[in-house]
């Protein structure tokens, strides 16, 4: 059984609803919104039943996709695969071991699955390595004109 996420507000609050009657309480999350960890709750329902969440701390929905692409840096072509997608950044796994650093700066180019195939171009910055396959990227400009845009319109 997956754990609920719940997201957490601008106003740092986090509102749970009990899995078994229905009801939600909006709670005060303040103290563990800097945690560096995931974030794991328990909480107890005035009905008694009992269940745990894990506090969503992102600013922006992710959504998980499958989109061929190619992660370029210094000239050297990664072929690999976009595995989720924010309006802040992107998750880009390679199939082969990638020699990228947190801070370094890249380019990414991959097709949308929107009728059209929109083909992305965007320079990205490596904010977390996974591992030597699988980066968390940051897009350097967040402000999307074209068919990425519309995508975030009408496909999230």
């Amino acid at each position: 059984m997956t754990v609920p996420k719940v997201f957490v507000t601008q106003e740092l609050t986090a509102t749970i609803a009990c899995e078994s009657c229905g009801q939600s309480y909006t709670k005060d999350v303040s103290k563990f919104v800097k945690h560096k960890a995931r974030v794991r709750l328990k909480y107890t329902c005035k009905c008694g039943h009992s269940s745990s969440v894990i506090l969503e701390r992102r600013q922006v929905f992710r959504k998980e996709v499958r989109f061929k692409g190619i992660l370029i840096q210094n000239k050297k072509k990664y072929p690999g695969m976009v595995i989720d997608i924010s309006r802040n950044g992107i998750r880009f796994t390679t199939q082969e071991k990638a020699l990228l650093k947190v801070g370094n700066t890249a380019e990414v180019v991959f097709a949308l699955d929107n009728p059209t195939r929109s083909e992305v171009h965007r320079p990205i910055r490596i904010r977390k390595a996974f591992s030597e396959y699988s980066f968390g990227c940051e897009f350097v400009d967040t402000e999307h004109l074209d068919d990425l845009g519309k995508y975030f319109l009408f496909h999230f």
